[in-house]
């Protein structure tokens, strides 16, 4: 074997030079005239030779409709021009997906994927005048199922090879006979969805080691129907096929099929016994020999593993992340694929084979096709990454005699990584517009990234990023077990000073808080990335089931009221069922979560990260010990008094539930940030128009203006009395919405509003401000400038000025010390207020802070009601 070597070839000649010194053969032929040729069949007529391989673009919603990117990507290749549109992987169970967002068909969504179809054809009608056909990839993704994000295998066999790269133990379960029996019908049922969404064709896949590719190498699954020997192996893909053929006829049937997987006997299919690395493809020709007579009129052929082996099919110039570089050279690779496609074509001269493994070969590749034709190595040549990253390639072949080489994919890897990342997939270089954000977005997140992040933790005896955490959390403690590979350990520390770390992760202002104070930050210009290590230590540690809290066994038979479900009262509540104490927890809205889950914006944290966590959080505690009040308001007849006298202790974690207004009287369209985020992140039918004010500088301002912007208003103004300098917005809040576009409009001040014959806003007037002394907040005071007034178009005003306690606070509360700022006022710096047995803590004592400080707020409200109770 040679060296492995990135494409380095500007000439036809240099590639046709390497070739010789390798002592290797591929054939050419400058003839392109071949590959636009129609193929004619009984079964089928094709325009030309050029296939879209399934290729995967992990973009359908959670119900596993295809979205907006993938209209995007099929409506390319259509435009593009090949004969053939092969659509990618879709699960036909829901726990059969390889990812959260892949496609699934089912009788729900059928109808997207009849208008994807559709959309599809009239755009190969349109732009190139042919109709392409359609064939669909029905998968099960058998042991690279990960339905949820996290992996949850369904395997076929024990595997030597694959098993420990997958943690499976050798007690680990495999799919039963009865279940592969139901799932042939379930098969056969999604076919009828394809041929009802208006595909031409399904592909059963049997290919890359999912389900039924690993049921063609299950040599050692015993005493089964669908092991041990040729015919039980091969049993589930024939019976399937079979069955889908005899109920509809009419239509395609085929399969993409390893016919070698490179994987060693007895693990492997279609390999040497003697040698894994060498093919042995009688197994494999038998197999299409009776797909044949079954009726299956052309075969995709492929090779290898992308997760054990990728270069045995997508021969690359880079490997994914902490992936080696194979020990042999690329044009190895592809003569050897080359050659096992071209012994299938020549046993079966009248059955189409598609060949592929091109894309390595850039913009020689039609030298290549051409040359494969012609010397009856396969009938029809197929693109996968190719098509990724130059989806207009054959259209460009046609018209113009050749590929451009600054289109063509260059075999980085980069699409393949940002799939096993979880993100939408695509070519990274090619559609960087797309593709460029959410690879970088993925390697973020990335647990071999954030593992070598860990690495850059200093371990500093006196750690001044814990000086910055409201909660002061363990943090290098909790680094050092990451990195130690201790999820574990690591969430141990964390969740001794914090019960919420997962949302803390998402929501909380690292930047000025831990990573502010981190020294990596002096040495290296940025911190370690404590937040994002955090969030993957806590996602980690819930998917274990590490972050559920434990009921004492003896009990203390206390019992405590917490009011409000958000940050504080939540943790305050974990806090004292773990020392035995009963709670019932209180909170006007219908869900948990406070305003964290009802106001924070969907791209900071969404319904279910919140969700997830409580839940965790709380799922061992019976019902007899943990009661929830959800819809109960505090009112001044339903007020404290009347909760009090049930209960031993009662947690005030009331948040700010009100705007300040700046003025009394508004016209329509002027609304309070609360109500605007609300409405927003609930999904309400609120049209967003194309001018909008935000009045504030703070990061409710910010996040309003940010939402208004991706909402689709065309000027958002962001209107602060002050200078950039003052603004209290945390600086990665205030950049997103510079980044975004938003305009800020500083040292202005809104005098009045404007409103039109029907008495909706239509202008605000602004007076421009100067700045005088210092005021009670250390900022200097704005001072209005006569004269300056003047007025700015909107048509909708959104005020984020700030937010306050009920004015009725004192009635609903008695006996409570409510302070000047009309918040509740605790007894030194303790969370005990004058109302013996009544504590507080979060935004109703400090008037808003961070969701950190809240979950410091009810740890230590916690303690002080467990030393108070078990007192009296």
């Amino acid at each position: 074997m040679a060296a492995h070597e990135k494409f380095h070839f500007k000439t036809l000649a240099e590639l046709k030079q390497k070739l010789e010194d390798l002592g290797l053969t591929l054939p050419m032929d400058e003839n392109f005239s071949q590959l636009f040729k129609p193929l004619e069949t009984p079964k089928f007529n094709l325009p030309n030779r050029f296939v879209v391989h399934p290729m995967e673009g992990f973009d359908a919603d959670h119900t596993g409709a295809p979205q907006a990117l993938s209209f995007r990507r099929y409506q390319r290749y259509a435009a593009g021009g090949a004969g053939l549109i092969w659509f990618e992987a879709t699960a036909v169970v829901e726990e059969a997906r390889s990812n959260p967002h892949q496609f699934y068909l089912h009788q729900g969504n059928v109808k997207v994927y009849q208008k994807l179809v559709e959309q599809t054809l009239q755009v190969a009608k349109s732009e190139i005048q042919q109709r392409p056909l359609l064939l669909v990839q029905l998968t099960h993704s058998g042991r690279y199922s990960k339905p949820y994000f996290k992996p949850r295998p369904i395997i076929a066999h024990h595997s030597a090879v694959l098993d420990p790269r997958h943690n499976l133990p050798a007690d680990y379960p495999l799919i039963t006979d009865d279940e592969l029996d139901a799932l042939q019908d379930i098969y056969v049922e999604a076919a009828g969805l394809a041929f009802e969404a208006g595909f031409d064709g399904i592909d059963l896949k049997s290919c890359h080691r999912y389900l039924v590719s690993e049921l063609l190498a299950s040599f050692t699954r015993e005493n089964s129907r669908y092991g041990g020997s040729f015919e039980n192996r091969t049993r589930f893909l024939l019976e399937t096929l079979a069955k889908i053929h005899k109920r509809f006829p009419d239509k395609i049937i085929s399969t993409r099929l390893n016919v070698f997987d490179a994987i060693s006997y007895p693990y492997g299919f279609g390999v040497s016994p003697e040698d894994y690395h060498l093919p042995d493809l009688r197994e494999p020709i038998e197999l299409i020999r009776q797909l044949k007579a079954l009726g299956v009129p052309l075969i995709n052929i492929t090779i290898g593993n992308p997760y054990f082996n990728p270069h045995f099919g997508r021969p690359f110039d880079f490997p994914i992340k902490n992936a080696n570089l194979p020990a042999e050279h690329p044009l190895e690779g592809i003569v050897r694929f080359t050659e096992i496609t071209r012994t299938i074509q020549q046993t079966f001269p009248d059955l189409p084979v598609i060949g592929t493994g091109y894309s390595w070969l850039r913009q020689f590749l039609p030298y290549i096709a051409a040359g494969i034709l012609k010397t009856g190595g396969a009938q029809l040549i197929g693109q996968g990454r190719g098509m990724f990253a130059y989806p207009d390639s054959i259209k460009d072949l046609k018209e113009k005699g050749e590929m451009n080489p600054r289109k063509v994919c260059v075999t980085c890897s980069a699409c393949t990584q940002i799939m096993r990342d979880g993100k939408n997939t695509g070519c990274v270089v090619r559609d960087s517009q797309i593709y460029g954000p959410s690879y970088r977005a993925a390697r973020q997140f990335a647990k071999d990234e954030l593992l070598q992040e860990a690495q850059r933790c200093r371990d500093c005896l006196y750690p001044t990023c814990q000086d910055g955490c409201p909660a002061h959390v363990n943090i290098p403690g909790f680094i050092k077990a990451f990195a130690e590979g201790n999820i574990s350990l690591a969430y141990k520390h964390l969740a001794e000073s914090n019960l919420l770390p997962e949302i803390c992760a998402y929501i909380c202002p690292a930047d000025v808080q831990c990573e502010g104070g981190c020294v990596e930050k002096i040495f290296c210009g940025t911190s370690v990335r404590i937040r994002d290590i955090q969030r993957m230590v806590s996602d980690e540690a819930r998917v274990q089931g590490l972050t559920r809290i434990h009921f004492p066994d003896k009990l203390t038979g206390r019992k405590v009221a917490v009011i409000g479900a958000g940050s504080a009262g939540l943790t305050c509540a974990a806090s004292l069922l773990q020392r035995g104490h009963s709670v019932t927890i209180f909170d006007a809205r219908a869900f948990p979560g406070g305003i964290v889950r009802s106001l924070l914006p969907e791209k900071r944290i969404s319904y279910q990260n919140v969700d997830s966590e409580i839940q965790a959080l709380f799922q061992d505690i019976p019902p007899t010990h943990l009661a929830w009040r959800l819809g109960f308001r505090l009112t001044e007849t339903s007020n404290l008094d009347t909760i009090a006298t049930d209960f031993d202790a009662v947690f005030l974690g009331l948040g700010l539930s009100e705007g300040i207004r700046m003025f009394e009287d508004n016209p329509q369209n002027v609304i309070d940030a609360l109500e605007f985020l609300e409405k927003m992140k609930a999904g309400d039918k609120y049209r967003v128009p194309d001018q909008v004010a935000v009045i504030g500088g703070g990061n409710t301002a910010m996040d309003a203006a940010v939402v208004a912007k991706n909402a689709g208003a065309r000027d958002v103004y962001l209107i602060y009395r002050r200078s950039f300098a003052e603004l209290p917005a945390w600086p990665n809040e205030r950049d997103e919405a510079l980044n975004l576009g938003v305009h800020f409009l500083i040292l202005s001040q809104p005098v009045g509003y404007v409103a039109d014959e029907n008495q909706k806003v239509n202008a605000i007037r602004l007076g421009r401000t100067t700045l005088g002394e210092p005021d009670a907040s250390g900022r200097r005071r704005p001072v209005l400038i006569p004269g300056t007034e003047s007025e700015l178009p909107v048509q909708l005003v959104i005020e984020a000025i700030g937010q306050r306690t009920p004015a009725n606070l004192g009635k609903i509360l008695p006996g409570i010390k409510i302070n000047r700022n009309g918040l509740v006022e605790t007894i030194d710096d303790s969370r005990t207020t004058n109302r013996p047995g009544v504590f507080a803590g979060g935004d109703i004592i400090n008037g808003g802070a961070t969701a950190v400080q809240a979950v410091a707020d009810g740890l230590r409200a916690a303690d002080e009601i467990h030393e108070y109770i078990m007192r009296q």
